[in-house]
C-alpha cells in the first residue's frame, strides 16, 4: 500500500500510529503561484521546483532533490499498487489531491486500486486520537466515477481558466463536500483590485489597533481562519509582500529565522496601513 499525504509531519503520524505502507509526501503549496494542467512528473516538478525556490528563498536544487526524491517514489507506483489518498478539509490537501488524482488518472487505465480517506481535520491532528485516525482508515473508499468526474471539472478550470473558477461553486461536491470550500477560499486568496489577498486583509486587520509579535500575527491569523491551511512559511512571505503597509521591528527578511525571532520582532501598521483601512 502507498499512502500520499500532504507532507512529512503527517507521514511521521500515520507511521507513528502503526499504519502500514510506503509513505510519499506531495510537499508543494499549490495556493502558491501557477498550476498547469501538466501531468508529466518531470515537467510539473521542474515548474514548481523554479517557483518554490524563487518564492521561499531556497536553493534550486534542494527543492528539485526534494521533488526527484518523491517522483521516485510515484514512479515505483504500479497498476496492481494499492495506493491511498489521505484528504483533509485544508485547501492545502483539497490542491494535492487534485493534482494526484490528476496524475493518476493519466498514468494508470484502472483507477481500481486508488482510494480516498476524507478526515475531518489535518494531519497531525489536533482533535481526533489515533485510534479514531485508524478508523476512519478503515472507512476509505474506491471513488467513483462522479468524483472522478468532479476533480477532473475543477482541476481542469483551475489550470486553464481560473477567471471561471467560481462557476465551479454551482457543481455538485457530494462526493468531496470539502473541496467546495477549498474552492471557496482558494478564490478569496487572489489578489483583489488593490492587489491583497484575504490573508492580507486578515493580517491588517489583526494589526488594526494593535502591535503583535509575528508569532502572535500568525496564530491571530490562523483563528480567523474557517479552516487553518497555511504554514508560518508562506505566512512569513504574505507579509513580506505587504511590508508597505506594516512597520516592523527589523530589517531581516522574516524566511528561515530561529523560533526566537518570530516571538521578537514586533509589527504593527505604518501610516500608509492605518490610511488603507
Amino acid at each position: 500500500m502507498f499512502h500520499i499525504t500532504n507532507g512529512d509531519c503527517a507521514n511521521l503520524f500515520l507511521k507513528r500510529i502503526g499504519i502500514q505502507g510506503q509513505f510519499i509526501a506531495w510537499q508543494d503549496v499549490l495556493h502558491h503561484g501557477p498550476i498547469s494542467p501538466e501531468v508529466s512528473l518531470p515537467a510539473m516538478s521542474d515548474y514548481r521546483a523554479a517557483f518554490l525556490a524563487d518564492y521561499f528563498c531556497l536553493p534550486l536544487k534542494d527543492v528539485q532533490t526534494k521533488f526527484a526524491q518523491r517522483n521516485a517514489l510515484l514512479a515505483s507506483i504500479e497498476d496492481t499498487s494499492e495506493v491511498t489518498l489521505w484528504l483533509t478539509p485544508e485547501l492545502f490537501d483539497s490542491l494535492i489531491g487534485l493534482q494526484f488524482i490528476a496524475w493518476y488518472r493519466a498514468q494508470f487505465e484502472s483507477t481500481r486500486n486508488l482510494f480516498v480517506v476524507l478526515l475531518p481535520e489535518h494531519l497531525p491532528p489536533r482533535e481526533l486520537d489515533a485510534a479514531q485516525v485508524a478508523q476512519y482508515y478503515k472507512t476509505r473508499f474506491s471513488p467513483s466515477e462522479p468524483f472522478f468526474e468532479l476533480t477532473s471539472e475543477v482541476w481542469q478550470v483551475l489550470t486553464t481558466n481560473i477567471a471561471d473558477l467560481e462557476s465551479c461553486l454551482s457543481f455538485d461536491f457530494k462526493h468531496w463536500p470539502n473541496l467546495k470550500t477549498s474552492v471557496q477560499r482558494f478564490l478569496q486568496e487572489q489578489p483583489d483590485n488593490i492587489g491583497l489577498n484575504r490573508t492580507q486583509w486578515q493580517i491588517l486587520d489583526c494589526l488594526n489597533g494593535h502591535t503583535l509579535s509575528l508569532a502572535q500575527l500568525f496564530g491571530a491569523n490562523q483563528d480567523l481562519e474557517e479552516v487553518p491551511f497555511m504554514g508560518d512559511l508562506s505566512f512569513w512571505c504574505q507579509i513580506e509582500e505587504i511590508r508597505d503597509y506594516l512597520t516592523i521591528s527589523t530589517q531581516e527578511s522574516l524566511l528561515h529565522q530561529e523560533i526566537e525571532f518570530y516571538h521578537g520582532v514586533k509589527v504593527s501598521l505604518s501610516e500608509k496601513g492605518q490610511a488603507l483601512l
